[in-house]
This record gives C-alpha cells, structure tokens and sequence, in this order.
C-alpha cells in the first residue's frame, strides 16, 4: 500500500541519516557502512509486507539487528531502530492472526535475546541503563498489545459486516422467493375459481332441464375450491413466516396430465400432446413449464370457452418449446384482470433465458408459446 510504502521511505530517510550525515546523533554505527547500511535497509524493507505477512516482517527486521549484534559485539539504538521496531510489533499484533502471531513474537524474543547477549556495550550493573532498557522493551510490549486491541476491534468490526451483509442477502432472497409465491397464488386461484365460474354456469344451464346433472359441476367446484384454498393457505402461511421458506414440492411437467383432466372434467375440450424424455428436466424449469400451461389453458377457458384448446410440448435437442393454442370461443360474461398473466408467464420463461410469443391466430383465436432453451442462459 501507498502508506507502507511512505512509512518505509521515512525509516530509510532516518537510516541514512544516521549512516552518513549523523545530524543530531552522537554515536556511530559499529562496522562499516558498506554493509550495514544494505543490511538494515533490508531490515526496513520488509516492513513493506507488514499487512499480509506482519511476523515475517517483523522477525526480518529484528534478525537484521541481531546479525549486526552477532558480527560486531554491540547493539544499535536510535530513531531509525526504534520506529521500524515499533512499527513492526504493531503490526504483528494488529494484522496477524493467532498462529502466526505467536510464531512471530517468538521470533521477536529468540532473536532479540541473541542481540542482548551479543552487545558487549549492555551492563546489568548500571542500574540506569538498566532501567532504560525496561523502559524501552516495555515501549516496545505496549506497541505489540496496542496492535492487538486495534486488531482484536478491526476483527469484530468486520464480522458484524459480514453478519449484517448475510442477513440483507437473506432478506433479499426471501423477497425474491415471496414474488415468486405470489405469482404463483395468481396462477393457482386464477385457475381454480375460473374452474369454478364455469361449473356455476354449467350447473346453472341445467338446473332446470335435467336435475341430475347438477351434482358433477358441484361435485367439481367442490374440488376446486378445496384446492384452491389449501394452496391459498400454504401460500399465505409462508407469506407469514419471517426465519424459513418451507415451500411444499412444486408442481412439474408430470403433473401437466392431472392439469389438462380438471380443465376437461369444468368442460374444456382439449387436446394434450407431451413428448416424451422431460422427466430430466431441471425442477425449476418443469414448475415453469407447469405455470404456463395452466395460466395458457385458464385464459382459454376463460376468453374463448367451449373452443378446442391445443396444448403441445415438445423437446429439441436445442429447447423445450410448449404451445397452446385455442380457437374462437364464447367469452365470460363478465372480464376481468389486470394482464399480470401474459407478464408473469414471460418473466417465468427469462429465468431460464426463455421467450413468451402471444398473440392473436388467423382464425381469431389466440396462441402461446414459450420456449426454454436446454443449458446455460
């Protein structure tokens, strides 16, 4: 980083200060500086990496100070040894992690006792320099802890991030996963209660004439009330839950048999042609596939009631392609909706990279077809 570049820049500046100006200090370097000025440089220079690998860093820098201990019998002090010091210990405890922070702090120890020991100029019976020297190494514990609590807060701070960004994630799918179940609940009580309106109005028709033949319309919107209801409750029940989405299995291309029976059984003649090898396909695409085909046979019943509907699917080696289309029929009596259909079934079908076609036929009727494409969108 820029900031670790320029605070190695500034130790260097105060290294070759003291090698070769000496401005403001009193004692010189042991040994030659055609060494042990290349040799502390590399020292500093390692203080580069004091982010991603602080007890390599660290270690480095204090095994420069000691080779420089072990080859002359005196040890270094000043500005240019204390700050990349600190610096260094700081670093070990605010950037790395258990481990390596241990094998780094004791590298720190093992290499600063071979200085210690090696520095013919340390004396333990000055009482002052011995206490100069605890000061100084105390100095040096306080940077390593200090780095630690800033580390230790940096730590927790970004776990709390990574907590809170989990959580919008969630919310996010969660609110994806409640679209969908509403298109879905626009689909299923579409169907149903149309199913419904049709049976009322062929219960209706007969009522009077034949009796008898009232009891299978309402035998029929029996059914479909139920189901639709249970659906409704389910639906509406993961609606209300906040921590999980526990969705019953969907619907697929197998039950596109059972669908096309409930439509003949409210009246709607249709004619169903599945090919075969669909069973493979991905559960998201069969609940698709289902989706419209029962938005695409409830319009029909709907829009063009007691015409033939002509449902088709067909696999490509390419796509999936599913059509329904129905002739000229009678209308409800009364329409109604807001077009979400037409909408949901083409926002369904770009999940998978797929496309919706619709629009009227030359006969006035009207046709659907949606294509899926088999791989990657």
């Amino acid at each position: 980083m820029a900031v670790d570049a320029l605070l190695v820049a500034v130790f260097v500046v105060l290294l070759v200060d003291r090698e070769f100006l000496g401005l403001g200090t009193t004692t010189d370097i042991a040994g030659s500086a055609w060494w042990t000025f290349p040799l502390f440089l590399c020292g500093d220079l390692t203080l580069l990496w004091r982010r991603t690998r602080p007890e390599l860093a660290v270690v480095g820098l204090y095994a420069a100070y000691s080779l420089h201990a072990v080859v002359t019998s005196f040890g270094v002090e000043g500005a240019f040894v204390l700050f990349p010091a600190l610096t260094g210990l700081y670093s070990l405890g605010a950037y790395a992690r258990w481990r390596r922070l241990a094998a780094g702090f004791l590298g720190v120890v093992g290499l600063s006792a071979l200085h210690d020991t090696h520095d013919r100029a340390l004396s333990l019976d000055d009482e002052t320099e011995v206490w100069s020297y605890l000061m100084w190494t105390s100095v040096l514990v306080l940077a390593l802890v200090a780095g630690l609590l800033v580390g230790t807060a940096r730590r927790a701070a970004v776990q709390r991030r990574s907590a809170l960004d989990a959580e919008r994630l969630r919310a996010e799918a969660v609110a994806v996963e409640r679209a969908k179940i509403a298109r879905d609940l626009h689909d299923v009580v579409t169907h149903n209660v149309n199913v419904v309106v049709m049976q009322a109005m062929a219960a209706s028709g007969v009522l009077e004439s034949d009796p008898a033949r009232v009891r299978a319309p309402l035998e029929a919107i029996e059914s479909s009330g139920r189901e639709a209801l249970a659906e409704m409750r389910r639906m509406l029940g993961v609606l209300r839950e906040d921590d999980e989405l526990l969705l019953a299995p969907q619907p697929g291309v197998a039950d596109v048999a059972r669908l096309v029976e409930s439509l003949r059984q409210a009246g709607q003649q249709i004619t169903c042609q599945v090919d075969e090898g669909l069973e493979d396909l991905p559960d998201g695409m069969g609940m698709v596939l289902f989706r419209i085909t029962q938005e695409s046979l409830t319009n029909a019943m709907k829009h063009a009631h007691g015409a033939v509907a002509r449902l088709a699917v067909r696999r490509t080696p390419a796509a999936v392609v599913l059509e329904v289309v129905n002739a000229v029929g009678e209308p409800e009596r009364e329409r109604s909706g807001a077009g979400h259909g037409l909408v949901g079934m083409a926002e369904r079908a770009a999940l998978f990279g797929g496309q919706v076609e619709t629009g009227p036929t030359a006969d006035g009727g009207f046709r659907v077809c949606a294509t899926l494409p088999l791989g990657p969108a």
